[in-house]
């Protein structure tokens, strides 16, 4: 994993490799769009206004999402909300944010909002092929334990340089290395690293609070509590060591992030085509939140980060449950009253206007 793509000499500014990844999306993306734009007798322009409402809305609302996801990592440190450099980005919450910052600019500029929909269906999927890759250079939305041949193990440690206004660099561990390193509260996994106990440092609960030692509680709380393993860089260069080396390793586990990505540019590729057959506004953003929805559903199930929510699902299954449901009602609506794909020029549709 590369969490940190390239250091540019003389400037030491730092690339990080899922900032770079999510960059490649917007670019990509909004070609794709500008192209789709033209076969649907759309005004090209106005993608770039589109993409500036969507990447504003998008990244907010993939924040948003990862913050309420992941609360707890979040709730003695109020500040660390904001800092989105060190990663915490999910694709459910900025599709969402995303799609509501347009709809404003469409409604706003009197747009055909289903046919931009279906415009950016192929581009929403072709930027989480993009962003997936990111997420796997950075070690977060990893995978279950697994045997097959394909499966991968990250490193222990990862040397990070700080960005903000405090600089300096630091050492972690990767993400899926601690979560097999630590107890998995939410379903009640018991560790499937174990190191030697100097590397150890007091016991947490699922709640996150934190004491030194068991006796300190009375006796009915203290088999609540799990050994907290230390942070990385409060370890000494000896306990470091034999981390970098391997000594330690994790288990191999399921490349989610490569499934993701796979699925993305799979569904772009599948939307794409039905873009250019489609006799019916609305229907490739349709079939777009179906299939999404399915392939999601899927994957979180080898997901090893989500917690499990009163379901017994994921929260991201539970939002590709209704995914794929807002997919089936909207397809249905858009055949009962349908609205033909491409409008000639002299209805306006070449400049960008269009029924709403």
């Amino acid at each position: 994993m590369h969490p940190e793509l390239i250091t540019i000499p003389g400037v030491n500014l730092v690339i990080q490799s899922y900032g770079f990844m999510l960059v490649m999306a917007f670019i990509f993306g909004g070609l794709l769009s500008r192209h789709n734009a033209r076969l649907a007798g759309e005004n090209p322009d106005h993608i770039a206004n589109l993409m500036v409402y969507a990447m504003l809305g998008g990244v907010i609302g993939a924040r948003v999402f990862h913050v309420v996801h992941f609360w707890d990592n979040y709730q003695d440190n109020y500040l660390d909300m904001f800092k989105i450099w060190k990663g915490g980005l999910e694709f459910l919450g900025g599709m969402i944010a995303a799609t509501v910052a347009m709809l404003f600019y469409g409604i706003k500029n009197k747009l055909s909002i289903r046919n931009f929909m279906d415009i950016f269906a192929p581009a929403l999927m072709l930027g989480l092929a993009f962003g997936r890759i990111g997420c796997f250079l950075n070690g977060c939305c990893y995978g279950k334990t697994c045997d097959l041949p394909w499966a991968v193990t990250f490193p222990a440690i990862n040397d990070i340089t700080e960005l903000g206004p405090s600089g300096g660099a630091t050492i972690r561990y990767s993400f899926p290395y601690y979560n097999q390193l630590t107890y998995d509260f939410y379903r009640d996994r018991e560790p499937l690293v174990t190191l030697p106990e100097s590397y150890y440092k007091g016991y947490t609960n699922k709640d996150g609070y934190y004491v030194e030692q068991l006796a300190d509680l009375p006796a009915e709380h203290q088999s609540e509590f799990k050994a907290n393993p230390a942070a990385a860089d409060e370890l000494t260069e000896e306990l470091v060591t034999p981390l970098r080396q391997g000594e330690y390793p994790m288990h191999k586990i399921h490349p989610t992030q490569l499934y993701s990505s796979l699925n993305g540019l799979v569904l772009c590729l599948i939307l794409q085509w039905r873009f250019k057959l489609r006799n019916n506004r609305g229907v490739v953003f349709s079939l777009m939140l179906i299939l999404y929805g399915m392939a999601r559903f899927m994957i979180e199930g080898v997901r090893a980060d989500s917690p499990l929510e009163f379901t017994g699902l994921t929260i991201s299954q539970n939002l590709s449950l209704l995914s794929i449901i807002g997919g089936m009602v909207m397809f249905g609506v858009f055949k009962k009253y349908p609205q033909a794909a491409v409008e000639q020029a002299e209805t306006g549709a070449v400049n960008g206007k269009g029924k709403c």
